[in-house]
């Protein structure tokens, strides 16, 4: 009996010591051994940083990464010229079908402005005091109602917690300021089109010359402001109520004897390409992104997560 409860002893004391030298001559040795290496050497590395950027809520350790929803952020405003650059060199990414696009809509705004005069007279005959009362309320919301409309989905994003609204708002403002304040206004002072108020009719062009008739600088923001909350709010109703206001706007330009008809149409183009353009680009930039932080205190990475 002695000698059987002395053998358990034994074995019960060899056996995790054979465990232990079978996973020691498994094979994994030298897979351990790399393992201690890259700890040591990562106790010697600098440590890493890891800021995490929320929607809303911005990183201090890079003002350059992925966009913030905050206007007074410096990413914004980062943001804003990456949208001026995508608009510029959008055509050296185009397929054949958008060429083909380009080309249709060129040709249509051609076709509009052959017949130009006709229109303008046309319209003119059509003049009524109600029409002029209404469309002189509805044309400032292609310049100056449009930036409360922005304002008031800003604030709103704000009070009621809502990115969609704030990011409506912020997608709007670059947008608006590219289709009027860049793209409309080169155009503008390149071709320099006389207006119908100027009494030299249609076709009088003088590029650099100071007229600035084509294109239309309303049209151009309304339709970039309508197509950045079309494609925030994707209903029928939305779409059929912005482009409607839009088309008022330009109609208006028209009715007031400020532009052609076919700077109308190339105005609601501009509009609306950019907008799409913009809300599209900066989306691809609201989605997780790594980036590496390199500085004299400060060593990691940056990660950036929208949701």
């Amino acid at each position: 009996m002695k000698r059987v409860i002395f053998c358990l002893l034994i074995g019960v004391a060899i056996i995790p010591q054979c465990r232990a030298g079978k996973n020691l001559l498994s094979g994994n040795f030298w897979d351990q051994y790399d393992s201690a290496e890259r700890s040591r050497a990562a106790d010697d590395a600098p440590p890493l940083t890891v800021a995490v950027e929320a929607l809303g809520t911005p990183s201090e350790v890079s003002p350059v990464v992925a966009p913030v929803e905050d206007l007074f952020r410096k990413n914004y405003w980062y943001l804003l010229l990456l949208d001026v650059k995508e608009v510029s060199t959008a055509p050296a990414r185009w397929d054949k079908r958008d060429w083909l696009v380009l080309g249709g809509l060129t040709a249509g705004i051609g076709t509009v402005a052959v017949f130009d005069r006709q229109i303008e007279k046309a319209i003119r005959r059509n003049r009524t005091d109600a029409v002029n009362t209404f469309l002189h309320g509805v044309q400032p919301l292609g310049n100056e109602y449009a930036a409360g409309i922005m304002g008031a989905f800003y604030f709103a994003g704000e009070i009621f917690k809502d990115p969609r609204a704030k990011t409506t708002a912020l997608d709007s403002i670059a947008a608006s300021a590219i289709a009027s304040g860049v793209v409309t206004n080169a155009l503008k002072y390149t071709i320099g089109r006389a207006r119908p108020i100027d009494g030299l009719g249609p076709y009088n062009f003088q590029p650099f010359g100071g007229h600035d008739s084509f294109s239309s600088g309303h049209t151009s923001e309304a339709f970039a402001l309508a197509s950045v909350i079309s494609e925030h709010y994707d209903t029928p109703w939305v779409k059929f109520a912005s482009y409607g206001l839009a088309g008022t706007v330009g109609y208006a330009r028209l009715n007031n004897n400020r532009h052609w008809p076919s700077d109308v149409l190339s105005g609601a183009v501009i509009g609306t390409f950019v907008g799409k353009t913009v809300v599209h680009f900066n989306q691809k930039h609201r989605t997780i992104k790594l980036q590496p932080i390199v500085g004299p205190n400060v060593h990691g990475a940056e990660l950036s997560m929208a949701w």
